[in-house]
Order: C-alpha cells, then sequence, then structure tokens
C-alpha cells in the first residue's frame, strides 16, 4: 500500500510541477531572433592613443606561445594566440555589467562573455564575433596585467588598455572591445 501511495504522490507532485513551467507564448521565437542589446559605445576605447607604451610580448607568455594578460585592475583578461593568429578577450559572467547577449540557438553554452578576432577570416564564423563556451579559454592567475596605457603586439594581433577595457586590433582594421560595461566588435 505504502508503494502506491508514493507512487501516486510522486506522480501528483511531477503534474503540477510540470504545469508550472514557462512555456513561450509563441513557439517560434528563438535567441537567435531576439535583438542583441548592445552597451554604450562611447565606454569602448576609440582609435589607440599616439602614446602607448609597447610592452615585450615574451613577458606575457605563457610557456606554450600563447600570451595572456589581466586588463589593467579589471575582471577582463586576453590570450593572443598567434599559431592560430587571434586573440581572444573574456571575463567572468557575474562581472558583466552590460545586458546578457541572447546566444544563438545551436549554443548551449556561456555566450557575450568571451569575444575572439582573427587576423584573417576563418574558416568557420565571422572575423569578430563572440564565442560559445564551456567555460574559461585561458586561466588567467598566472598572467601579467597589462597596464592602462600599454600596448602588446603579437604576429597580426595588437592590444592595448585603457583604464579597465582592453581593445585588439588586427591588421585590416577589424576590432573587438572587452571590459566589465561594454563589448564592441568592429568586423
Amino acid at each position: 500500500m505504502s508503494r502506491l501511495l508514493f507512487a501516486s504522490l510522486s506522480l501528483g507532485l511531477a503534474l503540477t510541477l510540470g504545469g508550472c513551467a514557462a512555456t513561450p507564448m509563441d513557439g517560434n521565437i528563438s535567441a537567435s531572433t531576439q535583438p542583441t542589446p548592445t552597451p554604450d559605445q562611447a565606454l569602448a576605447p576609440s582609435a589607440p592613443p599616439a602614446e602607448l607604451i609597447e610592452v615585450d610580448p615574451a613577458a606575457y607568455s605563457d610557456g606554450f606561445d600563447w600570451f595572456s594578460f589581466k586588463v589593467g585592475d579589471g575582471p577582463t583578461w586576453c590570450t593572443i594566440t598567434p599559431m592560430e593568429d587571434r586573440v581572444l578577450c573574456e571575463q567572468n559572467e557575474a562581472a558583466a555589467q552590460y545586458q546578457p547577449v541572447p546566444p544563438p540557438a545551436e549554443c548551449e553554452g556561456s555566450y557575450g562573455y568571451q569575444v575572439q578576432l582573427w587576423a584573417n577570416t576563418p574558416e568557420i564564423g565571422e572575423i569578430a564575433e563572440f564565442a560559445c563556451a564551456s567555460g574559461q579559454f585561458q586561466d588567467p592567475t598566472a598572467a601579467l596585467v597589462l597596464p592602462s596605457g600599454s600596448k602588446i603586439t603579437v604576429g597580426s594581433i595588437t592590444c592595448f588598455v585603457e583604464e579597465i577595457t582592453a581593445r585588439c586590433d588586427n591588421q585590416s582594421g577589424q576590432w573587438i572591445a572587452l571590459g566589465p560595461a561594454v563589448w564592441s566588435i568592429n568586423s
């Protein structure tokens, strides 16, 4: 008798909770059709200032031909991977002060907290875009700080820091920026 009672209660609870599940009013709405909230682009670093201090990239090497740096005193960090000729800047989701970026339908990971720039158009994806991530690309704990007013160049990628926001450019004029209050993609 107790098994029957337990099964009945379990079924009733499942049906009750299942009825509380939220469903979209229009089943055709997907994340990829939602408008992307864009932060105030005045917060993104404009063209690099003429007077930036060039750092020695070797100091920022992780020993495996990747070059990582923390962005000033902020929560953002970037990794330049010269073999791929790209840079990826990222931050923890909790650090982002901008509105969440809706992920594309095929992204089941975190989205809007990693932005990448390639030196040349990649085989898959865009030259500058958000990355769908299942975790951190690079652990920033051992990375050195790239101070505000400094720049680093590795291969075809140059990055500079303005306060707590990084901007990285390729030689074709495309660029990305990421900081706690702003992201920007110029492709």
